[in-house]
């Protein structure tokens, strides 16, 4: 559901909160929001994706807003969301309208071709800024406040590639990646990961964005005769279609993806087209902590549907408490100490594992190889970088 851009409190905790504005003479003033600005896809092609954004960080923000003290002395979170769409020019609008609306951090995108596209205005403000951008290049951009919550290209590709080669003895490699910088990115990696092996992709094929048929990549792919196919594809709409097309081309070799071939609604779309193929993902259900455990039934409550825990809802969730955490352990919510704060985390507990921040800003240093088992993920190994 499409909710307007500005001042929406995303939760009956918060609301509750800002009730005694309405009140002056009964109850006083209440305590002043700390506003986080978000900035999902929430039109175009990768709506999906930002529905799964905008949930994880309406569901952290009521949780915490609940809680007694809400943040840190009675201050409850607000968020103010502007639609970053499906091109780079309008999230960077979007990006400008939420600095200009006093929030004091910015959450998402998760798409890496936007966050490349938002990095030069972000390095003239020194506010905290929480992506889930897998492009290994996008913590190197001299962004001072950039943090990245999910594992980068860096350890996906080379897991990917390994798993390939060495648990499925892939001899002769072939790779579909999307024409965005997040597949450019991964399937970079993984020639950069054959290369250390002394192997070359026998294809190495793209597609445009927005593409609704992947028939003629498949084929080039399929006469390149491969053993083991790996993709990198970041929209989980795309992920439905390549694999129905593989199947109705017999492209009939083991499939290993990025984190969208092991996306709750990617796989839900796909059926039985995604059913034993592979994919190295943030999360795996069923291996929970307790953190896990609880936004997966808390979601579920509110929802009434299942999350895309590491490329959705998940990893925004964990930045939003992240940014509570550290904002009550300071009692403030100055960027500069933030980002101090930020820079200084070590084994914080998430939805998505333990955190840890390096010199880049990056906080996840492995995934996970499953495979689709009649619909659900199962887990074959992890795999750290």
């Amino acid at each position: 559901m499409r909710l307007d851009r500005k001042n929406f409190l995303a939760t009956t905790g918060a609301v509750a909160a800002g009730a005694a504005i309405g009140f002056p003479a009964i109850v006083g003033a209440a305590p002043e929001p700390i506003r986080l600005g978000t900035i999902p896809c929430l039109t175009g092609s990768n709506a999906l994706l930002g529905q799964q954004e905008h949930e994880g960080a309406a569901l952290a923000v009521e949780e915490i807003n609940a809680r007694p003290d809400k943040v840190y002395g009675g201050r409850p979170f607000e968020i103010v969301e502007e639609d970053a769409t499906n091109d780079n020019q309008s999230a960077v609008s979007a990006l400008n309208k939420l600095l200009g609306e006093n929030v004091v951090a910015i959450v998402c995108p998760v798409l890496s071709t936007q966050v490349q596209a938002m990095a030069p205005v972000m390095k003239t403000h020194e506010i905290p800024w929480m992506t889930g951008g897998t492009a290994v290049k996008n913590t190197q951009l001299g962004v001072p406040g950039m943090f990245r919550l999910r594992g980068s290209d860096g350890i996906t590709g080379a897991g990917m590639t390994n798993f390939a080669v060495k648990d499925k003895k892939g001899k002769k490699i072939a790779i579909l990646h999307a024409s965005d910088a997040f597949g450019v990115g991964g399937a970079d990696q993984i020639v950069q990961s054959l290369k250390k092996l002394g192997m070359e992709p026998v294809a190495n094929e793209q597609y445009p964005k927005d593409a609704k048929d992947f028939t003629a990549e498949i084929l080039k792919i399929k006469q390149a005769a491969p053993d083991v196919v790996l993709m990198y594809i970041q929209n989980p709409s795309d992920t439905a279609i390549i694999l129905k097309q593989v199947h109705s081309l017999a492209l009939n070799v083991p499939i290993v993806g990025s984190p969208s071939l092991g996306n709750q609604t990617a796989m839900e779309v796909a059926g039985k087209d995604a059913y034993g193929t592979y994919c190295a993902v943030d999360f795996i259900v069923g291996f929970n902590s307790n953190v896990a455990t609880h936004f997966l039934t808390s979601f579920f409550r509110k929802y009434h549907h299942l999350p895309d825990v590491g490329t959705g809802s998940g990893w925004v969730y964990d930045a939003v408490y992240m940014l509570a955490d550290t904002y009550k352990k300071q009692k403030g919510t100055d960027p500069k100490q933030t980002i101090a704060s930020l820079k200084g985390i070590k084994n914080w507990d998430g939805v998505l594992g333990t955190f840890s921040a390096d010199a880049e800003g990056n906080m996840v240093h492995s995934v996970s190889i499953g495979q689709n088992q009649d619909g659900k993920l199962h887990l074959v190994k992890k795999v750290s970088g």
